[in-house]
């Protein structure tokens, strides 16, 4: 091995120890720090729950789901959509994961059940009085109902 080459490992070998030092020292409790503080705190009213929950905005959040659901169909596909959910949650923040089943039914086939999973978002906050409006709602996941 030339000088060169032993200069050139020597500083490869002094770069990557100096970048663990720096990620051990530095990086990694930077990051625990911030991790502990509020920095990724929402303060809302709305509490979420690992309990299912029926309230009103669980009911709303149920019926936006289904007109969500609706509009994501062909023409082909027959629904029959619940009454109600099988279960709702809120996950604070006025945000909720709804869970139901419908019956579909493709091209006059006979109808099966099919589980469906929503998360939507209620996007005025604490003012919940839109809560009726479809406008006041977003959709952030839908679980397709298909065969």
């Amino acid at each position: 091995m030339n000088k060169m080459s032993k200069t050139k490992l020597l500083a490869l070998v002094a770069s990557v120890v100096a970048l663990v030092l720096l990620q051990r020292d530095f990086l990694i409790p930077l990051a625990k720090d911030a991790a502990k503080s509020d920095l990724f705190l929402v303060d809302s009213n709305d509490q979420g729950s690992m309990l299912p929950q029926s309230n009103a905005m669980t009911q709303f959040a149920f019926q936006h789901c289904n007109t969500y659901l609706k509009a994501d169909l062909d023409a082909k596909t027959v629904v029959t959509l619940p009454e109600k959910p099988l279960n709702a949650w809120s996950l604070g923040n006025y945000e909720y994961v709804v869970s139901a089943e419908a019956e579909v039914s493709h091209d006059g086939a006979l109808p099966k059940k099919h589980k469906y999973v929503c998360r939507i978002s209620y996007k005025n906050g604490e003012d919940t009085s839109g809560g009726a409006e479809f406008k006041n709602w977003s959709l952030d996941g839908l679980s397709k109902v298909d065969d």
